[in-house]
């Protein structure tokens, strides 16, 4: 038994909590107490901080956040004279760089890097480079001549893929990894994690086509990391993922793209590009099929979708399966961008959940953001109703969507109790449930995760301020973190 005392307690349970103590064994939360309990055990003194359940994070691609976070970093890039110099000094995967998190809109020159440019510095080395939402990529003729013997690349290659082959290209890189380099990725986004106070992450594992890749590796190997890792078989093999035992199919198996690389599907065009509404990524029939074989094998079904368009195409296919067969198997929107009243509602009738990223709202729909220069003032006013959402019982999840953005929970709680459309602002409170309470209920984990109770798991965050009455939440340090009653290193 230990006790931990002399601190202040959130349970995250909805009431006003006044609890000092709480007695931890074998694991599980045992008891909590208003004031130092005399009894047997080990003691640990708190020292006045603030516990609250451990963060989850419903939305990683880990594999990918790991791999580059041992790569070049091409964040606040100004020019391709600096890009240049980061690749330069870049530390290669055997004979591979991999580059991440540029935004083209932020160079001088207001473009990708070309091949040509990329071969000057790597003549001899794959180069990947990832765009901010991860929807386009930029390569070297090398890392083309590789690809090219095994799928085809159009013939006026300039470096530049999006859609379908920004996906191919990208898993390339990825499946050159031996079994050892994957794992030491998911070790790095584990250390990641707990940096940032988090204790479980939903992790998409998979091609989003039809590879679960090393989701049986993954699973095989969960013990030996620090924090939880839910996994998603993010493809459209449901055999395959019947056969590894997952609980949910899909993840960033995609409806559409995304608004940066002006893929997401709209029902009117983009502002800055009148012709262009983007694009679905697959007819209805597909869906169709897909999501009722999920639904009929009782699989939680996820899928990326962005644009309103896409959204509601997801949720005709949602609302028949629940209709026609009513389960609680909380199908998820991920992202879940740009939503109208009508479809908040449909959510709502048929229990359908959303995995969000507040993030989004701090980074792109400030005034002269990327959200106003694609879509226009009036519909960005409509991007990520956290608010409007949750006052029509939709249950939302918080994420990072990293490697897209940081995987810091204090800073989406932060940016959800100030979106830039005020009355889409959370309070705090509620802005914590994103990534407590409401996380866990995404993943039908609200009777062991989220909350500190007698019973559940002893995951927790010790923090030197109380995110509930701080001004400046995505500041606040984090102390310590216990997974299961024991404590990690940060």
């Amino acid at each position: 038994m230990r006790v931990f005392y002399n601190c202040r307690i959130e349970p995250m349970t909805g009431q006003k909590s006044d609890y000092t103590a709480l007695a931890v064994d074998d694991g599980k939360i045992v008891v909590l107490f208003r004031t130092k309990p005399s009894m047997g055990g080990e003691y640990k003194d708190m020292r006045g901080a603030y516990i609250f359940p451990g963060f989850i994070d419903t939305h990683t691609h880990s594999i990918s956040g790991g791999i580059y976070s041992l790569g070049v970093s091409l964040e606040g890039c100004r020019n391709l004279w600096e890009l240049s110099e980061r690749l330069s000094a870049g530390k290669l995967m055997g004979n591979k760089l991999f580059c991440w998190h540029l935004d083209e809109t932020e160079l001088l020159e207001q473009r990708f890097p070309t091949a040509e440019e990329l071969d000057r510095i790597y003549p001899e080395t794959a180069v990947l480079i990832r765009r901010v939402d991860g929807h386009s990529c930029v390569i070297n003729s090398y890392a083309a001549e590789q690809i090219t013997a095994i799928q085809p690349l159009p013939a006026d290659f300039n470096g530049t893929f999006r859609g379908r082959l920004n996906d191919v290209v990208v898993n390339w890189f990825h499946s050159s990894l031996d079994e050892e380099s994957i794992l030491k990725a998911y070790d790095r986004a584990a250390a990641h994690a707990l940096k940032y106070g988090h204790t479980t992450i939903h992790t998409m594992v998979g091609d989003g086509y039809n590879s679960l890749e090393h989701y049986s590796l993954l699973e095989a190997n969960l013990d030996r990391f620090p924090v939880e890792y839910i996994l998603y078989a993010q493809c459209f093999n449901l055999e395959a993922a019947l056969e590894a035992g997952a609980k949910r199919l899909g993840g960033c198996i995609l409806a559409d793209g995304s608004f940066g690389s002006h893929t997401a599907a709209l029902f009117e065009p983009y502002a800055d590009q009148p012709e262009n509404y983007g694009r679905l990524y697959h007819d209805d029939a597909h869906w169709q099929n897909i999501i009722s074989k999920a639904h009929a094998a009782g699989l939680q079904f996820a899928v990326h979708c962005i644009g309103d368009r896409a959204i509601s195409q997801i949720l005709k296919f949602y609302g028949e399966v629940q209709e026609q067969d009513p389960q609680d198997l909380r199908h998820i929107l991920i992202h879940n961008e740009l939503t109208s009243d009508e479809m908040i509602g449909k959510m709502s009738r048929h229990n359908i959940v959303a995995a969000m990223q507040p993030m989004f709202d701090r980074l792109w729909a400030g005034e002269g953001g990327l959200y106003q220069r694609v879509l226009g003032k009036e519909r960005t006013l409509r991007t990520n109703r956290l608010r409007t959402l949750r006052d029509s019982g939709v249950i939302i999840g918080g994420g990072s969507d990293w490697y897209v953005t940081e995987m810091d929970a204090l800073a989406g709680i932060d940016a959800a109790t100030r979106m830039h459309n005020p009355l889409e602002s959370l309070t705090a409170y509620e802005a914590v449930e994103l990534y407590t309470s409401k996380a866990a209920y995404l993943s039908h984990d609200e009777n062991r995760l989220g909350q500190l109770k007698a019973g559940y798991q002893a995951d927790f965050v010790v923090l030197a301020e109380n995110p509930l009455e701080s001004n400046n939440i995505k500041d606040i340090r984090i102390k310590a973190v216990y997974k299961r009653g024991e404590r990690f290193n940060l």
